[in-house]
């Protein structure tokens, strides 16, 4: 799930994560509150509760650059994974649209 990393998108993690628990069915339990931008990380971190004090932050390798993947590459996993992608979609009722 991406966030961003300007303050202003503490509200984008909160929309995406209360997607993902109504994706999921769960009872909305994650707002905006527990969000916070770390700035020794460079990125958001989460509070357990909105009062905690201790930060849950993602290790070391968050934020790095990703590889570069030749295109001939990338088609061919795209190609390869289409039919499971299809199924999943089916039986979510969403296309998340990884093609």
């Amino acid at each position: 799930m991406k966030c961003g990393v300007l303050s202003s998108h503490r509200n984008r993690c909160a929309v995406r994560t209360r997607a993902v628990q109504k994706f999921l069915g769960l009872r909305p339990l994650i707002g905006a509150q527990h969000f916070f931008f770390n700035q020794s990380k460079g990125f958001p971190c989460l509070r357990k509760t909105p009062q905690s004090t201790v930060p849950h932050c993602l290790g070391k390798t968050k934020g790095r650059s990703h590889p570069s993947v030749a295109p001939a590459a990338l088609q061919r996993l795209r190609d390869f994974f289409r039919p499971f992608n299809q199924k999943f979609y089916r039986m979510v009722g969403r296309d998340f649209g990884w093609s």
